[in-house]
């Protein structure tokens, strides 16, 4: 370790640190509150099912941590968020002073801001770094002594909906849609090998509730995925053959991850250093099948890829209505839509990085097998027409101790624009402001395109974001954001051109044991009047959403949790509606240094309108969906259990109930969902082996 005059000097202030770094770490989201956050960005954008690949990914990363103190470049980029300044800064402090010991000391990096700490804590520790052996990474090595995990999941429902009832042929062939052709449970398998950061390769099986196991009367369960990747080998950085997912600059032409929204935008959250990574979540859709590539030399990077993938779509004839991404095969109708459009794609970026600097171009080109149908309806006289498409944008970022600048400008093939720029400032080392300006026109399309938006469309949408983070004091903090945005070409339910804003505020009081958070957010939007609903001036209805959150976190003992919560919702437009709920849930933790326990339960109740309806998120098995949406009158209850055996091979056993009581009606769902209880009870079993 080199030496340096300041060294005892410095080894003070990393005491000092270490001593409050509990303390620091308190005023950090929780892991379950960074999801519930995250989750709470895809319900605003109305995108809930798009964020499935970018949680299977942190929750990979998190179950996964990386030793910080032994980390390389690779590790470090493959999570998703550091810049290359950033990695330099940790690793010249490791070497300057040695190891690092707690979250404290993170602070001394000074290419590490507040939220990058926060992030890193949720994917690191704190672990000796051990000598590297001298052996060669000969392959029958990397084939050989890498690292495994195997997991399965199992969901049974303890109730019946009305798509699996007895039913006959010449039923089935009347109604398609109301009958499920396989039976009641949800399985997955998946497993993944690693070898450091050379190989790794993986597969994952998933049968939906409803579907058959063997759809076709074929020897393969309805979804398979599987990949190859191997990295930082010579000038090859990156190589993904199989299933894999791309994200390039700020996502306008190709984005197959979650756009971070709103909120994450304050924490600067959205940089992407690493543009390939292997699909392995069971996820249906947003990845491709083929190969990847980055071979990178000097500053330069150079990546290029191609995919063949069959997708579902619902047809007008021969030509494509619509494309599906939700992945369900379980009925008649979803089975016959199974495959029945080919697509593909191919593409090229090429990237420059160097001294806090970011430069890129990227071009793709796309083709179907059909035509898209051509659209009657108003709103979609600008939908893509034809079978082939294709992109290219230019992206850039520039990364300064106290400044960054992140941007993409993009075209589509009739020459329409689209482009987004971010300036974030850290005006003092307590207040970060962020300024964000995009310009979507109406008639741009790019149909991988997923990014910053007040819509599901990369398209028809001008605005202007300012949000501001401050921290006055290390247990307080205050964060705000206001964006105001304009629709210039009608929209679904908009028969004029519209504006809309939102915002919210959040006050964060943080103690060694306790968190106190106090959130306002509100929303207008306008849409077109309800049926029977009379405007005089003929225009458009404005609707308010205002929601209030307190939420109380405390943890008196190193082993126990729990939280207090109250959220109200008002939705003002033609009516009034209103929600309301309150919960609590605490979790029991007792580690010993071969086993760990985890006894976490949950009770909600609730009383709000569809209109006004509310979200939450709740602990539950790693990679499963822990999103719940609360309307009408009732009662969520949860309790989950979890057993951990520390030592490799770790053995990871976890098991949830999960039950819902309605007060204010006596059936649930309709269609093939309806269930003729007023209550509805789950089942959730997985078992992870890490050897």
């Amino acid at each position: 370790m080199a030496k340096h005059p300041s060294l005892i000097g410095l080894t003070l202030i990393v005491g000092l640190l270490l001593a409050f770094s509990t303390s620091a770490a308190a005023q950090f989201l929780s892991w379950d509150d960074f999801l519930e956050q995250l989750y709470m960005e895809a319900e605003e954008q109305g995108a809930v099912s798009a964020i499935e690949n970018l949680y299977d990914e942190l929750q990979y990363h998190h179950a996964n941590p990386i030793n910080i103190n032994q980390a390389d470049s690779i590790e470090l980029q493959r999570l998703g968020f550091l810049t290359e300044k950033q990695i330099k800064g940790i690793h010249h402090y490791i070497y300057r002073y040695g190891q690092l010991h707690g979250i404290g000391e993170l602070m001394l990096i000074p290419e590490l801001d507040y939220h990058t700490r926060q992030m890193l804590s949720y994917f690191i520790y704190f672990g000796e770094a051990a000598k590297r052996e001298g052996t060669d990474d000969t392959w029958q090595r990397m084939l050989t002594k890498g690292r495994s995990e195997l997991s399965s999941r199992l969901d049974i429902p303890l109730y019946n909906r009305a798509g699996y009832a007895p039913r006959t042929q010449s039923q089935l062939d009347a109604s398609p849609s109301r009958y499920y052709t396989g039976n009641a449970l949800y399985h997955n398998i998946r497993y993944v090998y690693r070898y450091d950061t050379k190989l790794s390769w993986g597969f994952s099986t998933e049968k939906d509730a409803g579907e058959p196991l063997f759809p076709k009367a074929t020897p393969l369960p309805d979804h398979l995925s599987g990949y190859i990747q191997l990295s930082d080998m010579g000038i090859l950085k990156n190589l993904v053959i199989g299933n894999y997912r791309l994200q390039f600059g700020q996502g306008l032409i190709l984005n197959t991850d979650f756009a971070l929204g709103k909120n994450m935008a304050l924490q600067g959250l959205g940089r992407q250093t690493t543009p390939i990574k292997p699909h392995r979540s069971t996820s249906e859709a947003a990845y491709y099948t083929g190969a990847a590539a980055t071979i990178a030399w000097n500053s330069w990077q150079l990546t290029t890829f191609a995919s063949y993938r069959k997708l579902d779509a619902t047809l007008d004839g021969a030509t494509i209505n619509t494309l599906k991404t939700e992945g369900y095969h379980r009925t008649p109708l979803e089975l016959a839509h199974r495959g029945n459009t080919r697509g593909n794609l191919f593409g090229i970026h090429l990237g420059y990085a160097a001294h806090g600097l970011h430069l890129g171009a990227t071009t793709i080109y796309q083709s179907f097998n059909r035509l898209f149908a051509q659209h009657t309806e108003g709103y979609k006289r600008y939908a893509p027409q034809g079978h082939t498409f294709y992109n290219a944008s230019i992206d850039y970022a520039w990364h300064h101790h106290r400044l960054s600048i992140i941007g993409e400008t993009a075209i589509d093939k009739k020459g329409s624009i689209a482009t987004i720029n971010t300036l974030r400032l850290k005006a003092t080392d307590r207040l970060y402001l962020t300024l964000l300006q995009r310009h979507y026109a109406h008639d741009y399309w790019a149909l991988e395109s997923k990014s910053y938006s007040s819509s599901s469309d990369i398209r028809n949408e001008q605005g202007l974001y300012l949000g501001a983070d401050w921290q006055p004091h290390r247990r307080f903090q205050l964060t705000a954001y206001a964006d105001a945005y304009h629709f210039p070409y009608l929209r679904y339910r908009v028969s004029a051109p519209s504006y809309g804003s939102d915002g919210a505020i959040t006050a964060r009081y943080s103690t060694n044991s306790s968190n106190l958070l106090l959130r306002y957010r509100y929303r207008l939007k306008q849409r077109d009047a309800t049926e029977g609903f009379y405007l005089p001036d003929g225009g458009l209805v404005n609707e308010w959403t205002h929601r209030l959150r307190l939420q109380w976190d405390s943890s008196p003992l190193p082993s126990l949790t729990y939280r207090v919560q109250i959220e109200g919702s008002l939705v003002q437009s033609e009516t009034q509606s209103s929600g309301f709920l309150c919960g609590t849930n605490a979790s029991y933790k007792p580690t010993t240094k071969t086993h760990e326990l985890r006894l976490s339960s949950g009770l909600t109740y609730f009383h709000a309108d569809y209109a006004a309806r509310l979200y939450g998120y709740e602990r539950g098995l790693l990679y499963a969906y822990n999103y719940q949406s609360y309307y009408g009158t009732g009662l969520r209850y949860y309790l989950l259990l979890q057993y951990n055996h520390k030592r490799m091979p770790q053995l990871i056993l976890t098991g949830k109930l999960g039950a819902s009581y309605y007060f204010d009606r006596s059936t649930i769902g309709s269609g093939a969902s309806l269930i003729e209880a007023n209550h509805r009870e789950d089942l959730q079993l997985q078992v992870r082996y890490k050897f």
